[in-house]
């Protein structure tokens, strides 16, 4: 349970620097820093502020009973969590497109590419806390091998 604890707990908190990540990569405006760093800067903080609790409520209410569902059939690994992950991630994103009217600063494809893997990041993440110590075992006993 602790497992568990900590990674509801920590999980979430990789979203900004997955979603500053991607939307570098993708060369959103804002984040591509053609504006500076200090807009960049800017928008970061503004994803955290605004993306963290967001995050929290819907690993809370969403996410948690996915993953007691998940445990309860015996099927927690790698590949459901992080599918999960992009599951719950795109929800939101789902929810306020149609609000846009189809109109934005970038294209309905992008964000679910955004969506998707920040979703992904933060199911990889949680697999990883959850599997923490197994893995530092596992990391351990390849080192110490003659």
């Amino acid at each position: 349970m602790r497992n568990e604890n900590r990674a509801l707990g920590f999980a979430p908190l990789i979203l900004p620097f997955a979603f500053s990540f991607y939307a570098f990569v993708a060369d959103v405006p804002g984040f591509n820093m053609d504006a500076g760093l200090l807009k960049f800067i800017g928008l970061f903080l503004a994803i955290t502020v605004i993306g963290l609790p967001v995050a929290y409520l819907y690993e809370f209410f969403i996410g948690m009973r996915f993953y007691q569902l998940l445990s309860k059939k015996g099927r927690v690994n790698i590949l459901t969590l992080t599918l999960g992950g992009v599951l719950v991630a795109d929800i939101p994103m789902l929810l306020i497109w149609p609000l846009t009217g189809g109109e934005g600063a970038i294209s309905f494809a992008l964000t679910v590419q955004l969506f998707s893997f920040v979703g992904f990041m933060i199911g990889l993440n949680f697999w990883l806390l959850l599997n923490f110590e197994r893995i530092r075992d596992g990391l351990k006993g390849l080192l110490k091998r003659p």
